[in-house]
């Protein structure tokens, strides 16, 4: 289990329980004390926890945002690679989906550097992190916002996506597997990003290597409805072999 996926695996126990002892952590996680109480240290310093004596109590209202701020401080530099990447498909003057995930928020200061941009996104704080470049016209979609959540989504966000055609959507997933494809954990989201694949020119989904080869609830997409798969490291032979039965272009830095 990688350290991120353990970190997240505590927050829930947090959620259900409100704190926690090490030793409950380390038999439910079967990793050692000391892997736990770095965890805790970890998750304590970005203001998810705080650490008590001999274990760690959820801290609100920071727990709240818990699962995005994990996502955000994971695999920083994976996402700019992506980013930079990324921001190469993007041409003045385009029409741009953006959802709510930390690794398509990396792109955001990339597109300072075009002109004429306009950007619809589902996601508070990557339409708070729009707000502050020079040249990008900015909306945000309507729609429920989550308990716990960052993402706007549910049945008035898709309609409000459907009126509205883009040149590129950039999207990201949390696991690609051969025969599932492209899958995320919930089902509106999914149909959210259907959506936006609808009403746009071009798909990229933009995924770091943590996510090879895991499967969620929900497929988003099949290998042949993304135009572009871009991330940091070439993907396992099975993915390759996927992608070049299919349609979608690999963008990474050993693969160009």
């Amino acid at each position: 289990m990688l350290a991120l996926e353990r970190q997240q695996e505590i927050l829930e126990l947090l959620k259900k329980k409100k704190s926690v002892k090490v030793e409950e952590l380390t038999e439910e996680l079967f990793v050692s004390g000391a892997t736990i109480r770095r965890d805790l240290r970890i998750m304590e310093s970005q203001g998810l926890i705080k650490r008590s004596h001999g274990g760690a109590m959820l801290f609100s209202p920071a727990g709240e945002e818990s699962a995005f701020a994990l996502r955000e401080n994971a695999n920083t530099s994976a996402k700019k690679t992506i980013a930079l990447l990324a921001s190469g498909l993007i041409k003045n003057g385009q029409t741009i989906f953006l959802d709510s995930s930390s690794t398509t928020g990396a792109v955001i200061p990339f597109l300072n550097n075009f002109k004429y941009l306009t950007v619809t996104t589902t996601g508070l704080r990557n339409a708070l992190l729009l707000s502050s470049t020079n040249s990008v016209k900015i909306y945000i979609a309507g729609g429920l916002i989550q308990n716990h959540s960052n993402s706007i989504m549910g049945t008035d966000t898709i309609e409000y996506v459907s009126r509205i055609h883009a040149d590129i959507t950039l999207v990201s997933c949390m696991g690609i597997d051969v025969n599932a494809g492209f899958t995320d954990s919930s089902i509106e989201q999914a149909k959210l990003k259907q959506q936006m694949r609808k009403n746009s020119a071009e798909l990229a989904v933009l995924c770091d290597s943590a996510k090879f080869k895991k499967i969620y609830m929900c497929t988003d997409f099949t290998f042949d409805d993304v135009d572009y798969l871009v991330t940091e490291k070439l993907p396992p032979k099975e993915i390759l072999e996927a992608l070049k039965k299919s349609k979608c272009k690999l963008i990474c830095p050993e693969f160009n």
